[in-house]
């Protein structure tokens, strides 16, 4: 495979498709994120960074893979970038402090991930965003799962599947509050019927860690059994 076909899967259809979804999501939601210093993890080849741009924000865009934050480096030259392996996120603390940390499309790659949010916690003074893939089930169970070798996929080759109960618990015992959202991305993975899920591969759901009490109509403490997709989604340029 040639460098450049290793990260032709960031950048399928189907890759375009969630992308957009995800951040139509996030701009309804109706979050404060203009002019904040955000931390990027698990970025990818940097895909997602120009919503944050387009709000007034300064990126550090990180991830665990060498190969794709020289990607992002070559794509956008004038981002900053950092190698962050949050299965081993000793050092974080070098990278600074944040407002926001946006960790989408994420979680599930990890092998540690409550090892990673305690890290995450400890740079951000705010708040963090998470989307996930999870698994069904009432009680925090986190569900180790053995990953393919890929520019997207683990780092470990060894990811999660957390039930939606164990992100809610273990983000309120990192940051202090979380919230689900209310609404779900429009796109198949993101499930709405958490009572009788659909029969496929993979369910997402969206999560709100926080520093500070969330007041938002758009935000849940608790787990909904249902949900819907967002009335009015804000359109969002998606390019490669």
């Amino acid at each position: 495979m040639s460098d450049q076909c290793k990260f032709d899967v960031f950048v399928t259809p189907a890759a375009h498709a969630i992308n957009r979804a995800r951040l139509e999501h996030l701009a309804s939601l109706g979050l404060d994120l203009s002019n904040k210093a955000v931390l990027e993890v698990g970025a990818g080849i940097g895909l997602h960074t120009a919503f944050f741009e387009e709000r007034g924000c300064t990126v550090l865009s990180t991830d665990g893979s060498p190969d794709n934050v020289a990607e992002i480096a070559r794509r956008y030259p004038h981002r900053r970038v950092a190698v962050l392996d949050l299965d081993a996120p000793s050092d974080i603390g070098q990278l600074g402090e944040f407002d926001v940390v946006y960790c989408y499309g994420t979680l599930y790659h990890l092998s540690r991930p409550e090892q990673a949010l305690h890290a995450l916690a400890s740079v951000c003074r705010d708040m963090i965003l998470v989307e996930t893939c999870v698994s069904s089930g009432a009680y925090p169970e986190l569900h180790p799962v053995r990953e393919s070798p890929a520019a997207n996929m683990a780092i470990s080759l060894i990811g999660c599947r957390p039930t939606r109960q164990w992100v809610l618990e273990t983000l309120r015992g990192c940051f202090g509050y979380a919230c689900v959202t209310k609404t779900q991305p429009r796109y198949k993975d993101f499930e709405l019927d958490w009572q009788i899920p659909r029969s496929q591969e993979l369910h997402r759901a969206v999560f709100v860690g926080s520093k500070r009490p969330l007041t938002n109509e758009n935000l849940l403490n608790e787990l909904p059994e249902l949900q819907v997709h967002a009335e009015h989604d804000t359109a969002i340029a998606q390019g490669p």
